[in-house]
């Protein structure tokens, strides 16, 4: 994909355009562009206040998250309990293997605690709907289970470029006391057609950006939802 990004950027230094970017082809990778720029200012009691430096930071928040996740910790996070190491039956969450990925979350001061509450709490319920559900709905091996969503909820996608976190770039970014609200985006020429975007949020805490929000965690469902589902098709 690197290889495929690089010989765009040759093309167009040939025809002479985007000179900026033919000085630098990775510029894309480190910069804000001017309509970000704009985009990056609020206004209290008519006074202008410029957010580059937040809409910078919260990039690098970004990219670090999904560098992170990409080639240290490539899980949604929500590790079954099966009733043996040989068996395909599962019981419930794991919690010893939760509480450690737990730990890890935590220790990487990426995110929130709105984030960290949130996510336990996706965790809780689906504890409580497999612990209730028959045999016939807790077996690894029918296919995906009803608990999982099926793709990567840290990007809500199934497949994504190569190295895509040097790539990506904020849009549509909002301010208001303290609290930040975005998508992240990759285009069509890094590999995914239409363009992709993907919704989060985030908040200062003591002064520094962790993220609070992140769209793909919320597809999961109540218990209510899940007894809903299972219930119309043991009818």
């Amino acid at each position: 994909m690197r290889k495929q990004l690089n010989i765009f950027f040759g093309i167009v230094c040939t025809l002479g355009s985007l000179s900026t970017a033919c000085s630098n082809p990775d510029s894309r990778a480190t910069t804000t562009s001017t309509t970000d720029t704009k985009r990056a200012q609020t206004s209290i009691a008519g006074k202008v206040i410029n957010h580059t430096a937040d809409s910078i930071e919260l990039t690098n928040l970004v990219r670090k998250i999904y560098e992170w996740h990409e080639t240290k910790y490539h899980t949604n996070g929500f590790p079954y309990e099966f009733t043996s190491p040989a068996d395909s039956l599962f019981t419930g969450i794991d919690w010893n293997a939760y509480n450690k990925d737990f730990e890890v979350f935590k220790k990487t001061n990426f995110f929130s605690q709105d984030f960290l509450d949130r996510h336990k709490a996706i965790a809780l319920t689906i504890d409580s709907s497999i612990r209730k559900s028959s045999v016939e709905w807790r077996n690894a091996k029918d296919g995906i289970p009803l608990w999982d969503t099926d793709a990567d909820d840290w990007c809500g996608c199934q497949d994504s470029p190569d190295n895509y976190w040097k790539q990506l770039t904020i849009s549509n970014l909002h301010f208001s006391n303290g609290t930040a609200k975005f998508s992240w985006i990759w285009d069509e020429k890094d590999g995914i057609d239409p363009p992709f975007k993907y919704e989060m949020r985030a908040k200062k805490v003591n002064g520094i950006w962790r993220i609070s929000y992140m769209d793909g965690f919320k597809y999961y469902g109540t218990v209510a939802d899940y007894d809903k589902i299972m219930n119309h098709h043991e009818k």
